[in-house]
């Protein structure tokens, strides 16, 4: 499984001639980065008295991290995964019926993933921004650098709804697209407060 290669040998896989892994999976990558960075800061915040009235708090956001981390690093595979199955029915020249449903079932599983990781993304974020405001100010930039990373792996997320969106009818793209146009609004509010706070306390 391409989570567990090591990161040179991770890196080399996204940059060969093949098709997959692709900006998909590194959107996972970024997740995952982003949530380890928020991992970093709590356990540099948990255990300092200065920061003892807000150790839960931290607690409770190292958790949801942790977990979303966990998630992201599947979502790395599950994307290479959607595609490949996908690639494999445009080599056929002609398809049966049963390819023809197999493949639109590989098309909605291909929107669907990148779908799971602008979830991931809007709810590393939200744990990020109630972190922001708390968490040790010595590490604060660190903060700020999970920001861009979670930024990235959501809009990665998007970017592969939308390329996948194009073979669909009319009436599903509009379902989609009020779900995405949904998503962006919970998550542009999301990172601008946590952008916000991290601004704010590195002065």
């Amino acid at each position: 499984m391409l989570r567990d290669l090591g990161f040179v040998e991770l890196l080399d896989e996204i940059s060969s001639k093949k098709p997959a892994p692709g900006g998909g999976s590194a959107a996972g990558v970024a997740g995952a980065a982003g949530c380890s960075l928020v991992m970093m800061v709590c356990n540099l915040t948990i255990g300092k008295k200065k920061y003892a009235g807000v150790r839960e708090e931290v607690e409770d956001v190292l958790k949801e991290a942790e977990e979303l981390r966990g998630r992201f690093l599947i979502l790395i595979d599950e994307d290479t995964d959607a595609f490949m199955h996908l690639f494999e029915f445009f080599k056929l020249k002609e398809m049966t019926p049963e390819q023809e449903s197999g493949m639109k079932a590989a098309e909605a599983e291909a929107i669907a993933v990148p779908q799971r990781t602008m979830v991931a993304a809007l709810a590393a974020m939200k744990a990020t921004a109630n972190l922001a405001p708390i968490g040790n100010k010595n590490a604060i930039s660190d903060v700020g650098v999970a920001v861009h990373f979670l930024h990235t792996a959501f809009r990665g997320g998007e970017l592969n709804v939308l390329i996948n969106l194009s073979g669909r009818d009319e009436l599903e793209r509009r379902k989609y697209e009020e779900w995405l146009t949904e998503m962006n609004t919970k998550f542009d509010g999301a990172y601008q407060l946590a952008l916000d706070a991290v601004q704010k306390r590195m002065g």
